[in-house]
């Protein structure tokens, strides 16, 4: 498993994936997890491999040939070394507020934190694709760099070793592990599975696996009101969920009282 788990060094320390209350009950009804093609994501670059254009002389004559076939293989998913961000909130997660009655009117969208450990989530990884097509099973943080530099790293490895480069699993997952940095608040860790052979028009591939075992707590979006977690939680229990459930005080209100020295005047 050591080559399978990619620059963490304590594997068995908390990540975190923040979820929309949608789709995390989804989890539960199902009992499986979702990793997709990252060309389904926002960031044009998250598949590098659509850009690369590779010239050759043969024969005398150049020709250009765009690889892009292997990283139809590549699926993910993304965690985070991050325990508790305003900003991670935000991005994966909305909530708006009916001003009367303070309920989120959004509640698809709202956040939920789970928490697990790398090594945990790779095991399940590995048990849930035993009855998949065959293929191979990563987890890694994700390396953060300038843009040149990112274009640099993978021309200098197709440079040296040729196109065959991407046609093994663990450069592939190398590659998906390559970010820029303008996301690295992120401190992103991805999930990764990397098929032995194309599957024709696949986005995304279902895992099956056991939330109890693999969640080692939840936690409600921390914009809700009290009554709001209340209801999350009554769901998540009715669909089967037994683990810990905490709560976030991101939001809480601070008082502060500070006891000045005694003054004789």
């Amino acid at each position: 498993m050591a080559d399978n788990i990619i620059r963490i060094p304590a594997p068995d320390h908390s990540i975190y994936r923040i979820f929309p209350l949608w789709f995390f009950e989804e989890v539960l009804r199902t009992k499986s997890l979702v990793l997709a093609h990252p060309s389904i994501w926002e960031d044009p670059l998250e598949i590098v491999g659509s850009f690369i254009g590779v010239n050759q002389k043969l024969n005398g004559k150049y020709s250009q040939e765009n690889i892009a076939a292997p990283f139809a293989r590549i699926f993910a998913q993304c965690w985070s070394a991050t325990k508790e961000s305003d900003t991670l909130l935000r991005a994966y997660s909305r909530v708006v507020k009916d001003p009367h009655v303070r309920r989120n009117i959004m509640p698809r969208d709202e956040g939920v934190r789970v928490r697990t450990s790398a090594r945990k989530l790779l095991n399940a990884l590995e048990a849930g694709t035993k009855e998949l097509p065959k293929g191979c099973c990563y987890i890694g943080a994700v390396q953060y760099l300038p843009r040149e530099a990112l274009l640099q790293r993978i021309a200098n490895a197709v440079g040296k070793f040729g196109k065959d480069f991407f046609s093994h699993p663990n450069n592939l997952a190398t590659l998906a592990l390559l970010k820029r940095e303008a996301f690295s608040y992120e401190a992103e860790v991805r999930l990764i599975f990397v098929y032995d052979e194309i599957v024709p028009g696949t986005k995304i591939m279902r895992v099956r696996m056991d939330p109890n075992a693999l969640f080692d707590e939840v936690t409600f979006d921390p914009r809700l009101e009290s009554f709001e977690r209340r209801e999350r939680e009554a769901v998540a229990r009715d669909l089967g969920y037994t683990g810990n459930i905490i709560e976030s005080d991101l939001y809480h209100r601070i008082e502060l009282t500070v006891r000045l020295p005694d003054r004789n005047d």
